[in-house]
């Protein structure tokens, strides 16, 4: 992983994904969501914070990029939600 992939890529992801019409779709979508939850490229965790907790068995999340992982384990646990991440590929 260089330097880019480490540092810059991981915040250039996060800002423009938040961006307002994105933000929007996910306030619209993502609190239908219930039951066991799998998110696949879960990110920074954008999505986190517009999951309904009281209808959420269970949330898991895959994330290849270490560095995203962590930021979406970083907003889950400001969220008071217990996310289960899967080990990254390169952590194998």
């Amino acid at each position: 992983m260089n330097l880019y992939e480490k540092y810059v890529l991981p915040k250039v992801l996060n800002c423009t994904c938040g961006s307002k019409p994105i933000k929007l779709q996910r306030e619209k979508v993502v609190p239908l969501a219930q039951g066991k939850i799998l998110e696949i490229g879960v990110g920074s965790g954008l999505n986190i914070p517009f999951y309904n907790q009281a209808v959420i068995d269970e949330f898991h999340a895959i994330e290849p990029s270490r560095e995203l992982c962590d930021m979406a384990r970083k907003v889950a646990e400001d969220e008071g939600c217990l996310l289960y991440t899967s080990p990254s590929p390169r952590d194998s």
